[in-house]
């Protein structure tokens, strides 16, 4: 009788130690997953601030080439008057 009551609480103390050990695995699994989790987050965050800040580079850029434009057609309209104005000139000299 004796000896069943010692296996018994042998194995109650084995099972009570595997519980634990268990409850220690899932307590480690879910640090493992918040951590991933928070890494995914923070990779995320940074992506999104990547993203922002291409497409400032690339608003920056279409408005470059939209000033440039303005520039060159200002510079055409200019030129045109001008040789507008000496053609005008030389008509007049002419006359």
């Amino acid at each position: 009788m004796k000896e069943e009551q010692l296996e018994g609480e042998l194995i109650k103390k084995q099972v009570q130690e595997e519980l634990n050990r268990e409850k220690l695995r899932d307590i480690e699994r879910a640090k493992r997953v918040a951590k991933t989790r928070e890494e995914f987050k923070q990779a995320n965050e940074e992506l999104l601030m990547v993203q922002a800040q291409i497409a400032l580079k690339e608003q920056e850029e279409e408005q470059r080439i939209i000033e440039h434009g303005k520039k060159q057609d200002a510079l055409k309209h200019l030129q045109k008057t001008k040789e507008e104005e000496r053609f005008r000139h030389k008509q007049a000299v002419k006359q």
